[in-house]
C-alpha cells in the first residue's frame, strides 16, 4: 500500500472540491452562533458567512463539537506524536553504513511497527517519497509524553544503528485521535437541529489502528448523500415560504445521515473498540496476542492473508474472528 503525505492528500482533496464548485474562504473561524433560520459564521478578519446548514469537520479538539455537545472525555482519546525526517541520499563515495544511510533489518520501502508490552497502541516507521514518517500512539493518559517520546526516541534510534539524525532533517508533528470505547459508541451522535459533524470530529476513527482518513471521507459522503436525498423537502419548504426554510428537509437528513453512518462503519467501529483491550493486552496459546498473531501469520499464508486484509481496510472486525479461524484450520 502507499503511504501518503497529508498535505498532498488535503491539497488533491481541496483542488477537487473547488473544481467541483466549492468556494474556499481562506480563514480561520473564530466562531459561529445559531439564528432564527441558521447560522452566522464569524472569521478572524471581522467577515460573517451566513449558512442554513452546520458542517464541523474540524478534527478531535474540535471547537464545533466543543460549542454544540461538548469535547470527548479522555477516556476516548489517543495521543499521536513523531517526527518527519528527510531522506538523504548518501554522496558518492560515502560510506553506506551511517545512520543516515541503510536501516536495521529493513529497506526504505518497508513498513516497520512495534507493539511495546503493557501498551494500548504501536510505534511506526512509515515510508513516503523522500520523508521517512515516525510516530507513536496510545491512549490519552495510560503513558506520560515523556514516556512516550522516550520510546519513540530509542526506536528512531534503533532504526538508524543507534544514532538519531541529525535536527535539521526533523519536523515534529502531534494530534489527539478520538478512540472511543463500546459505551461511547451506543450513545455517540454526530447531528443536531440544523448541524452535523464528520470525521474525526464525531468519532470517527478506527480505536485499534488509529485510522480516520477513510472514516472522514465516508462520512462526507454519506452526509452528502443525505442531503442531496432531502434537497426536495428543502426546496418545497422554501418555495412555500416557511419562517424556517429547510427545516423539514434538514431534519430528513439528519435522520438518513445518522443511520446511514451507523449501519455503514458503526457497528464495525463499536466491535473494534470492544476488541482493543484483547488486540492489546491479551493473550494467546501462552503468548501475547500480537505477538502469536505475527509469528503464526510468518508461517501461515492464510492467516497472514487476513491480518493484510484487515491492515487496508478490506477485512471486517465483525467476521475478523470467522475468517481467521476459517484460515488458520486450513492446510499450511
Amino acid at each position: 500500500f502507499a503511504v501518503y503525505s497529508r498535505q498532498v492528500l488535503n491539497s488533491l482533496v481541496l483542488d477537487r472540491a473547488v473544481e467541483a464548485g466549492a468556494e474556499f474562504v481562506r480563514e480561520a473561524v473564530s466562531g459561529f452562533s445559531r439564528e432564527a433560520d441558521g447560522w452566522t459564521i464569524s472569521t478572524e478578519s471581522g467577515a460573517q458567512w451566513r449558512t442554513r446548514f452546520l458542517v464541523g469537520a474540524d478534527g478531535a479538539s474540535s471547537s464545533t463539537r466543543r460549542r454544540l455537545i461538548g469535547i470527548f472525555p479522555k477516556r476516548d482519546l489517543a495521543l499521536a506524536f513523531g517526527y518527519n525526517v528527510a531522506i538523504e541520499e548518501p554522496a558518492a563515495g560515502k560510506n553506506s553504513d551511517g545512520p543516515a544511510a541503510a536501516q536495521v533489518d529493513s529497506s526504505p520501502d518497508e513498513v516497520v511497527m512495534r507493539f511495546p508490552k503493557d501498551f494500548t497502541g504501536y510505534i511506526w516507521a512509515f515510508p513516503r517519497p523522500n520523508v521517512m514518517n515516525f510516530g507513536v500512539a496510545a491512549k490519552l493518559g495510560e503513558r506520560s509524553s515523556d514516556e512516550l517520546r522516550t520510546l519513540l526516541t530509542d526506536f528512531v534510534r534503533d532504526y538508524y544503528h543507534g544514532e538519531m539524525p541529525e535536527a535539521s532533517r526533523m519536523s515534529f508533528f502531534g494530534a489527539k485521535i478520538p478512540v472511543l470505547d463500546r459505551a461511547s459508541w451506543r450513545n455517540l451522535r454526530a447531528t443536531g437541529d440544523g448541524w452535523a459533524l464528520i470525521g474525526d470530529a464525531a468519532g470517527f476513527v478506527d480505536p485499534i489502528t488509529g485510522e480516520g482518513i477513510y472514516y472522514a471521507l465516508r462520512s462526507a459522503d454519506l452526509l452528502a448523500d443525505a442531503l442531496e436525498t432531502a434537497s426536495g423537502a428543502i426546496g418545497k419548504d422554501r418555495r412555500n415560504g416557511q419562517q424556517s426554510a429547510g427545516v423539514r428537509g434538514y431534519a430528513q437528513a439528519q435522520d438518513r445521515y445518522e443511520a446511514g453512518w451507523r449501519q455503514t462503519f458503526g457497528l464495525e467501529l463499536e466491535r473494534a473498540s470492544q476488541m482493543l483491550p484483547r488486540f492489546y493486552r491479551g493473550y494467546f496459546l501462552g503468548h501475547r496476542f500480537t505477538d502469536a498473531t505475527i509469528r503464526f501469520a510468518r508461517y501461515h499464508e492464510g492467516v497472514r492473508t487476513v491480518l493484510m486484509r484487515l491492515i487496508v481496510g478490506d477485512q471486517s472486525y465483525l467476521t475478523l474472528k470467522r475468517d481467521l479461524m476459517r484460515s488458520a484450520w486450513r492446510v499450511i
